[in-house]
């Protein structure tokens, strides 16, 4: 998930996504419209206003706090975070990996949750002890009922909500990691499609707003808890398969000096591949694709050299041969690669691996375990 990045927190890029700003929006004038003068009444209009931007911006802050209190305690065992992306439903943590046991799993997962009742006890503190006076109280009352909304419908035990992950760790050990992602997954789809439901009926007394939010909210959940059990079936079918089980080895390179029209002529269409390693002086310098290539208009194709179209090589489009599949699939996704070229020690290509060849492996044991 793309977005702007804004801050970066314990070495995590913080990213907000473009639906952010709608989602930041409906809740400051909402707040700013209803809750505080129906809470509040008789204040000038520009204090409503102020109160609802500043509830709205320390509500998302809460919400990165959620997700920080996942990424600390991951990052504390072992799981990298790729980043942390604020959008219209709340925040998303990247793992960079599964968690490799039930004790982590439940780890991170009761992490946000903890951090967003710690969120609410101080803000109900401060609402209680009056501090900065009644402007305030409106707001650290609000965002001390919002957060602790916040930590309980995680504990929904329903996958991929924090509540269905501890649900997951919880079942684990006695079922494996994959029969204990498809209940926790099968018990998030019904989930989804109970709020689907209400939305559906909220819709039709005449709630339009919020039926529209509860289809919108379960619709998301119903297609992240059949996209985190496909992650998982993955990991599980890929378990144990190298780069260099899928790699091809004919690892055939452009020269950086020759044209784009050159190398279009005497590698894409000759050879038929998709992308080609370039070579600098007889140095792996990048990688040119076809998206490259048609990226340059044809008439300038002569005139421009394949240095100037490829993208250089780095970690995103290199890989070891001994590194496992899926991480190979975590670095296509993340570089938006359809193939990754695979070095040696010294940084030589030694081949190529496609994500095509990866699906194909993938549908191959599909079949076989039917």
């Amino acid at each position: 998930m793309s977005g702007i990045r804004i801050a970066r927190i314990f070495g995590i890029p913080i990213y907000i996504h473009f639906t952010w700003f709608i989602i930041f929006g409906l809740i400051a004038w909402s707040l700013s419209e209803g809750y505080f003068p129906s809470q509040y009444p008789d204040l000038p209009t520009s204090t409503y206003w102020a109160k609802g931007l500043v509830a709205a911006l320390l509500l998302f802050a809460s919400v990165l706090f959620h997700e920080l209190g996942h990424s600390v305690v991951a990052m504390r065992n072992g799981i990298g975070i790729v980043s942390i992306t604020l959008f219209i439903f709340g925040g998303l943590a990247r793992l960079k990996e599964e968690p490799k046991s039930a004790w982590v799993e439940f780890k991170v997962a009761i992490a946000g949750p903890a951090a967003s009742f710690i969120l609410a006890g101080l803000f109900y503190g401060a609402a209680r002890m009056g501090l900065g006076g009644a402007a305030a109280t409106a707001v650290t009352s609000y965002l001390g009922l919002l957060n602790l909304v916040l930590g309980g419908f995680n504990l929904i035990p329903a996958f991929p909500l924090d509540g269905g992950r501890v649900l997951r760790a919880a079942i684990w050990n006695f079922t494996g990691k994959v029969r204990a992602t498809r209940i926790a997954s099968v018990l998030g789809t019904t989930f989804a499609y109970l709020l689907i439901l209400r939305g559906i009926f909220a819709l039709v007394s005449g709630a339009g707003m919020t039926g529209l939010w509860w289809i919108l909210i379960g619709w998301f959940l119903k297609d992240a808890a059949a996209g985190a059990y496909q992650q998982v079936r993955l990991g599980a079918v890929l378990a144990g398969v190298r780069v260099r089980d899928l790699m091809v080895t004919d690892c055939i390179a452009v020269p950086s000096h020759i044209s784009v029209a050159d190398a279009v002529r005497d590698y894409f269409l000759r050879h038929g591949y998709g992308g080609f390693p370039v070579e600098n002086s007889g140095r792996l310098s990048g990688i040119l694709s076809l998206s490259d290539v048609k990226r340059i208009p044809n008439e300038d194709w002569d005139r421009t050299s394949v240095q100037a179209a490829m993208a250089p090589v780095d970690d995103k489009s290199t890989i070891g041969a001994d590194q496992d599949i899926v991480e190979a699939l975590q670095r296509m996704a993340l570089s938006g690669l359809g193939r990754l070229i695979v070095v040696d020690s010294a940084q030589d290509c030694i081949g190529l691996v496609t994500h095509a060849a990866i699906l194909k492996r993938l549908q191959v044991a599909e079949l076989l375990n039917k």
